[in-house]
């Protein structure tokens, strides 16, 4: 048991100004204790919400003496019925709303009572004002807030886990949530290691499934949310379930709408993604590979630019590079909002960026002063992301490339200037800083640009002296232009250009690049369809929409199917070495027993690097055979 002391905010008696005031418009106001003590205070009906595992509970434990009835016990209908008809002025608490049976028994605490009126606090994982009946309440709502990565680390320490590596682990797989970070805690204590986070996560997703029961008692919906954490965000068609399991996935508590279809809200996700992972592998390959195929034919089909730019963005989810994953899709929520600045943000703007001088050891004089000609030739090229509170913690700093921006554009791409924006003045952006601690945030900060950029069909121009960000540009395949002439920050590295053109022809070409999977060795575009369609052989539907199908020969989906098959077995006895290795490798791992191919390159005794080599080959060649007919 974590104590209290380990856990508090620091918050709990701090004096609370109007409720409606603390938070962005439209948006409920951030639960501390203090704040919640002043809303019971102010309106018979509140409401307490948050994900599963926020901090709920504990925020209700401090609000002695008010009487609390658990909506999860058998009855708790007529248990709701006498708490209201008690003679008391005692603040009541409903906890556990989540749930059909729960909503239930919260009915006669919708109604006016002809008691005299005391506090209500309805605690659920959803807003109730989401619920059929609730919307016209007037219930007052309030969300709790993810927690700092410093309060997770004192958890973590609270929990006696003297490991740093333990320590860092609880952290980033907590992603702000201490239901995750407990869990994750007595996984460690139970013997799994910090180098095994998806042994971790397989414990952590078993605690979480067993509190979401309360919510869907029935278990058919398992299985499929570990498919939707997998591929990011999924329609019923990507999915392969059917309505009523879909709707059933729609209306658990972790899971939201997109564009493009339910996905598991962050940190959840992440967790259920690295459980899957390491619980079934070649199922988790299928799966992804499923949707990388399946966004690549939306794309390509697609007339929507700002839909183009949605499925460019779940393609950048499935990608299995670490850098992508942590910057762009952290386990963490993001908790606020982005918004683009006003003069009023100047002062925000100046000390923020100051703050990402500081953390890139550059020069802030320098800093300074090019931020004052940014924000002099283009006020409004700043972004702001704001916390849940409406406080600017993060900020992008861009250029828009114009006749009057190129005193502020030119230190950041130097000779590359003309080379660069020759033509494109009318449409490109150049991107010269990003700031944001949050993580969650500062990923939405960074997607938020992807989508403007492509929403709008520009050419996006990037010039960093970060080393991160360079990864990240590398990874996601961006032009690599070199570096400018002179040390522009002042700080010992020089700033490297990249540019990627985001219009309609640009994406597609762009999101064919993401998919190559390795950075310059993956097989090629028919190669890949090779190795999609040997891990779908059993499943006709999915063979039937293969590009394959257009090769000579292969007319129908058994005509593939057999055509692969004999391509395997030929292959594998081929009299070249190379090409009977490669034959081996497709002929064990799509046609035998399931396998991962670290497994399987042990079992053949060849180093990975010789392993995936001949796997590209095989694909490659056997897709040039296929073409041949």
């Amino acid at each position: 048991m974590i104590d209290d002391a380990v856990i508090d905010d620091g918050r709990a008696g701090s004096v609370v100004g109007d409720l409606m005031t603390e938070a962005p418009a439209g948006a409920p106001a951030r639960a501390t204790s203090g704040l919640l003590r002043v809303a019971m205070d102010r309106h018979r009906l509140v409401n307490l919400t948050g994900p599963l595992g926020s901090g709920k509970s504990w925020l209700v434990s401090h609000l002695s003496p008010a009487r609390v009835v658990d909506l999860s016990r058998v009855d708790a209908t007529e248990a709701v019925r006498a708490a209201l008809a008690e003679p008391t002025t005692r603040p009541l608490v409903l906890d556990g709303a989540d749930g059909p049976e729960a909503l239930a028994a919260l009915e006669h605490a919708r109604l006016p009572r002809e008691t005299a009126a005391v506090p209500l606090l309805l605690v659920s994982r959803r807003s109730l004002l989401a619920q059929p009946g609730w919307t016209l309440s007037g219930a007052a709502v309030l969300e709790t807030a993810p927690w700092s990565d410093d309060r997770i680390a004192r958890l973590a320490a609270g929990a006696q886990l003297a490991d740093p590596a333990a320590r860092d682990l609880v952290v980033r797989m907590a992603g702000g949530n201490p239901l995750i970070a407990g869990a994750a805690c007595r996984a460690l204590h139970a013997g799994a290691s910090p180098d095994a986070p998806g042994a971790v996560a397989d414990q952590v997703v078993q605690e979480i499934t067993e509190r979401l029961a309360r919510e869907r008692p029935a278990r058919g919906w398992q299985r499929a949310l570990d498919k939707l954490a997998t591929v990011w965000g999924g329609d019923r068609e990507l999915l392969g379930e059917g309505r009523e399991l879909f709707d059933t996935l729609g209306r658990l508590s972790l899971v939201t709408r997109t564009e493009l279809g339910l996905t598991v809200l962050e940190p959840f996700r992440a967790v259920f993604e690295q459980a899957h992972r390491w619980r079934q592998p070649a199922a988790h390959q299928g799966i992804r590979s499923r949707a990388h195929t399946r966004r690549r034919r939306q794309l390509a089909a697609e007339a929507s630019v700002v839909r183009r730019g949605r499925l460019a963005e779940g393609t950048m989810a499935l990608m299995d590079d670490t850098v992508v994953r942590e910057t762009l899709f952290p386990a963490s929520a993001s908790d606020g909002a982005i918004q683009t600045a006003t003069p009023g943000d100047a002062d925000d703007i100046g000390g923020l960026m100051h703050q990402w001088a500081r953390q890139g050891g550059m020069d802030t004089r320098r800093t300074e002063r090019l931020v004052e000609r940014w924000l002099h030739d283009d006020p409004a090229g700043f972004r702001m992301a704001r916390d849940g509170d409406g406080r600017a913690v993060g900020v992008m700093g861009l250029v828009r490339v114009a006749d009057r921006t190129v005193g502020s554009m030119e230190p950041l791409l130097q000779q590359h200037t003309d080379r660069l924006m020759g033509g494109q003045r009318a449409r490109s952006l150049v991107l010269g800083a990003a700031y944001c601690p949050e993580r969650g945030l500062h990923a939405r900060l960074l997607r938020d640009l992807l989508h403007h950029v492509m929403a709008n069909s520009l050419l996006l121009t990037v010039s960093t002296p970060n080393p991160h960000y360079q990864q990240l540009l590398t990874s996601l395949r961006f032009h690599q232009h070199g570096t400018t002439t002179d040390d522009v920050y002042r700080c010992g590295r020089k700033p490297e250009i990249y540019s990627q053109d985001f219009g309609h022809d640009g994406i597609a070409e762009w999101v064919g690049r993401l998919t190559l999977g390795a950075a310059a060795g993956g097989p090629s575009a028919t190669g890949r369809d090779v190795g999609e369609a040997l891990a779908h052989l059993t499943d006709p539907a999915w063979l039937a929409d293969s590009p394959l199908l257009r090769s000579p020969g292969t007319q129908t989906t058994e005509d593939l199917r057999k055509a692969l098959r004999d391509g395997v077995r030929a292959l594998a006895d081929s009299d070249t070495v190379e090409d009977a290795e490669a034959g081996q490798i497709l002929l064990h791992y799509y046609l035998g027993r399931r396998q991962t191919h670290q497994q399987l390159a042990r079992r053949l005794h060849m180093s990975r690097a010789t392993y995936f080599r001949r796997l590209r080959h095989g694909l490659d060649l056997l897709g040039q055979r296929l073409a041949a007919g």
